[in-house]
């Protein structure tokens, strides 16, 4: 821990993740695979899942972290997860004013507060806190003001102006929603899904998508209100839109205009228990105006409910989560001659529309236990049932079920 008498002061912190996994699963989605989870097949796997370390440090009103990570599969060894400086004032009124200048996670998440965006009720994110972890990262600054009304109740507005989320939304429309515990970093690129013709309709975009680059030079936005009542709970609602030029395409990276409204609460109930809840509805969009719309334009939205029971050392969670996407992207053109109005024959453009939709549910069930020295056991499973149409492209059923099981062993430090 920092010593706050001396400034500056420093403090570290850091996770250790250990994971066995046993899944019977289509191929994941960092396999390039239409899968559901992170990592798919019919098979048993033994793996450092993630190993992080978060460094703070403390001047006065201001703060600053940076947190780098290892994780399975990811691009570069170590990289970036968050780096930014905060600045939180003393007050001594009913006001209280902040800011964050850097790369952060957008204020949408309730369930991963934990070091290096983990979550203390769960290994596997919810659908919307899952996508965020992938393709959202504030690149910018945001500021906040709230203010106390009596002794308890606090009522805030928030909002910023970011950079690099131009691709935001891309994995949304040719993927879908997934559910697991993997958060893009800096220099990311993940993988896009094989055979189902993206290259073939749009020939420049590269087989990965980069989560955090700049296209346009136009800056995006989020604000947001917020509020809490201390020991009860709290809310936030958020618009986020990363004004892009849908036209956008640099070094394989398309453009894509995403805007969606976040809401989520947490309440602290009796018995110890915890209700967190999420929603998000939206769309994203990419390419040039064809017949009246874009390329490929994609609605998407998400629930999920989490309650959680703590006893002692050991806690109970138990999520639903909901996800659906609804769009279409351009598939082929052909021409034809017809007779217009005036008795002559013209040529005439027809549009071909692939498929976009999805559907699912989810149900996650994890039990762990906190050991002496901040060690820390999870036994977790997460069955998730889903229709997805890009699945036809590659010769597979449209409906699947998946179930993975895993069993974590986590360090705090």
């Amino acid at each position: 821990m920092a010593d706050e008498s001396v400034y500056p002061a420093f403090s570290a912190h850091g996770l250790l993740d250990l994971r066995y996994q046993n899944t019977d699963a289509s191929r994941g989605w960092l396999d390039n695979g239409l899968g559901k989870f992170r990592s798919g097949g019919d098979t048993d796997r033994v793996r450092m899942n993630e190993a992080a370390l978060s460094v703070q440090g403390q001047w006065w009103d201001w703060s600053g972290t940076v947190t780098a990570k290892y994780a399975d599969e990811q691009d570069n060894p170590v990289d970036l997860q968050e780096a930014f400086l905060h600045y939180r004032p003393v007050s001594t009124t009913p006001w209280r004013f902040g800011a964050r200048l850097g790369m952060f996670f957008p204020p949408v998440s309730f369930e991963n507060n934990g070091v290096a965006w983990s979550s203390p009720y769960t290994l596997t994110s919810s659908a919307i806190n899952s996508w965020v972890g992938e393709e959202l990262r504030t690149f910018g600054g945001e500021a906040n003001a709230s203010y106390q009304f009596g002794y308890s109740v606090r009522f805030g507005v928030f909002g910023a102006l970011l950079a690099n989320n131009d691709t935001a939304g891309t994995l949304l429309a040719w993927r879908g929603w997934n559910l697991h515990d993997y958060e893009a970093t800096l220099s990311d690129r993940l993988n896009l899904p094989q055979g189902t013709g993206i290259q073939t309709v749009f020939p420049n975009q590269a087989a990965y998508t980069s989560p955090f680059v700049e296209l346009d030079g136009s800056p995006g936005y989020y604000a947001g209100i917020s509020g809490e009542h201390p020991g009860i709970g709290k809310f936030r609602i958020l618009h986020y839109d990363n004004q892009t030029n849908p036209e956008a395409l640099r070094g394989g990276q398309y453009g894509w205009h995403t805007q969606f409204w976040s809401f989520g609460f947490k309440n602290e109930l009796p018995q110890q228990l915890t209700l967190i809840g999420q929603g998000m509805t939206g769309s994203t969009l990419m390419g040039n105006w064809v017949g009246g719309r874009r390329e490929v334009q994609v609605d998407f939205w998400a629930t999920s409910l989490l309650l959680s029971k703590a006893f002692d050392i050991h806690r109970i969670s138990i999520r639903y989560d909901h996800f659906a996407t609804r769009g279409a992207h351009l598939q082929s053109t052909s021409q034809r001659l017809v007779l217009d109005s005036t008795g002559n024959y013209v040529w005439q453009n027809s549009y071909f529309w692939g498929n976009n939709n999805e559907n699912g549910d989810a149900w996650t069930v994890n039990y762990n236990i906190m050991l002496e020295k901040h060690q820390q056991i999870n036994i977790e499973m997460t069955y998730l049932d889903s229709y997805n149409a890009n699945r036809l492209a590659i010769r597979k059923s449209p409906n699947q079920e998946e179930i993975l099981w895993q069993l974590g062993y986590r360090v705090f430090f």
